[in-house]
């Protein structure tokens, strides 16, 4: 099954389709990127990076296209890559509307109504399509006792609160944070209040049943996803394991394409880039709770 990646300024166009072909090899599965296409803008500051990630994609089989037409008439499926989440509606809406399978990098976009679009363009054009953190794959996830913690009502998780200036405030990195407390307990974030300091940005989700999230996201701290759970009967504590995290994600990447089910509902997806924008939001308003825009 031929993939195709649009965008080579990213890391994960050559970690992708490492892991891929690494599966592929062994007989895990039928998918391999074979093409990528890219306009030639790029966001990512150096360009020697884009240029090694470009070769080793070269190297591992994948070969470049002349046009993005020409890509999506050899592949079954498409990845999403550009690393500006600004680009990723108009990247992604060509493959959407031929109906094909197609994973959008995080963060999947950078506006509720770009986020909104591509949920309808998708619907519309009966394609399958997820987007995703590779933090909603981490191992700790998966074995948190739930039978002993009863029901969750409040989570405080800490994560890296890195900047970019083309995605600003929380899109950029705030992605990570914000998709890893949704993979624990699902969506429903009623409003949101952030602050901005120059080291961090503090931000609180209040859920419409009740349930409480605050998120401390550092940029002088060690490089560390963690929280802590709280249960009606236990409280439980973790720090992310990132070893598997990013196999993790190419796994239930590949059983997309071959035609299960998405890791995540792109309509949950679409209420984390709301939750984000709320929060961008707030920030300009030192903090004020900004209500989530509903999905219609």
């Amino acid at each position: 099954m031929n993939l195709g990646a649009i965008g080579i300024d990213s890391s994960h166009l050559p970690e992708f389709t490492r892991r891929i072909k690494e599966m592929n090899d062994a007989g895990n599965t039928k998918c391999r990127v074979t093409h990528f296409w890219t306009d030639g803008n790029h966001d990512w500051p150096n360009a020697d990076d884009v240029a090694t990630w470009k070769s080793t994609a070269e190297d591992l089989g994948a070969t470049q296209t002349d046009s993005l037409d020409e890509m999506l008439d050899a592949v079954e499926g498409v990845l999403v890559l550009a690393v500006n989440g600004n680009k990723h509606l108009d990247l992604a809406t060509p493959s959407l509307k031929r109906g094909l399978p197609t994973y959008v990098d995080k963060p999947m976009t950078c506006s509720g109504d770009e986020a909104k679009q591509l949920l309808k363009i998708a619907t519309e054009g009966n394609a399958r399509c997820y987007s995703a953190s590779s933090l909603r794959f981490a191992t700790e996830l998966e074995t948190l006792p739930r039978d002993e913690l009863g029901d969750i009502v409040a989570i405080d998780a800490v994560g890296p609160g890195e900047l970019n200036p083309s995605m600003p405030g929380l899109y950029h990195y705030g992605v990570h944070t914000i998709e890893m407390v949704d993979a624990i307990w699902g969506p429903g974030v009623k409003r949101v209040s952030a602050v901005e300091f120059e080291d961090r940005h503090l931000v609180d989700l209040d859920y419409h049943d009740g349930r409480n999230a605050s998120l401390r996201l550092e940029r002088k701290g060690a490089y560390d996803f963690a929280a802590t759970v709280q249960g009606t009967k236990l409280t439980h504590q973790f720090k992310v394991d990132f070893g598997p995290v990013y196999t993790r994600l190419v796994a239930g990447m590949v059983r997309f394409f071959e035609g299960g089910p998405a890791p995540v509902e792109l309509r949950d997806i679409v209420e984390n880039v709301l939750t984000m924008e709320a929060g961008n939001a707030s920030i300009a308003k030192d903090g004020a709770w900004v209500d989530v825009t509903a999905i219609d």
